[in-house]
């Protein structure tokens, strides 16, 4: 399964599992991978913080890789700190879709930090 392509959330949560069992990694609470999490999203976030609109589309499309790997690193991570919670991930996922949905079924736009034209 390492070297097949993953089409499933669930999928990579047991890879993961698998994946720590073999490198004899205990799937406890580890405060460390909320840490780790939090610098992914602001190693992400450094890179877009203080543009303009059309400067962060710009940057992500002259610059996907960065984000390609960020998002592939904050996935595994996430599936990694599901495992050490003992959180199935794609429960947590349907559970929430449907809250968030709700809550956010208007026009109004997401927050954006960005740096103003004058």
């Amino acid at each position: 399964m390492q070297d097949q392509n993953i089409t499933k959330i669930k999928d990579a949560q047991n890879l993961l599992k698998d994946f720590s069992k073999r490198n004899k990694w205990e799937d406890i609470p580890n405060i460390d991978k909320f840490d780790h999490l939090h610098e992914e999203l602001l190693e992400m976030s450094q890179h877009l913080r203080y543009k303009s609109r059309e400067e962060r589309i710009d940057f992500v499309k002259e610059n996907r890789d960065i984000f390609i790997d960020g998002i592939g690193d904050l996935f595994f991570g996430t599936c990694r700190l599901a495992n050490q919670l003992g959180v199935d991930i794609e429960e947590a996922f349907n559970m929430v879709r449907k809250e968030i949905f709700a809550k956010y079924n208007h026009t109004d736009s997401e927050n954006n930090h960005t740096k103003e034209k004058i």
